[in-house]
């Protein structure tokens, strides 16, 4: 067996504004009164992959935001809003 190395220490979970965006994508979504299947559809992923950005279990990279932006009808900076609550709630954030 190796032993594990010194170093800087993995934490395990989603970022709190991870989760934060993700909490958006979905309240907009049932806003909206759209399924998973469709907004999977308008986005070219299927309904899981939808569900795992819901839930901050995959991250949603920049392109995707974008994406997510038009077919919800929103800017981008909607994903962010109210954000500052939590930071002040989650882990610290990294300098």
């Amino acid at each position: 067996m190796r032993a594990k190395a010194a170093g800087r220490q993995r934490e395990i979970g989603p970022e709190p504004v991870d989760i934060h965006v993700a909490k958006r994508v979905r309240q907009r979504r049932i806003e909206l009164g759209i399924s998973q299947p469709k907004l999977g559809a308008a986005l070219g992923v299927t309904f899981q992959q939808v569900y795992k950005y819901e839930k901050a279990v995959t991250r949603i990279s920049a392109a995707r935001l974008y994406g997510l932006s038009k077919a919800l009808g929103v800017p981008i900076t909607f994903f962010f809003e109210g954000i500052e609550e939590t930071e002040t709630k989650g882990r610290p954030r990294r300098g």
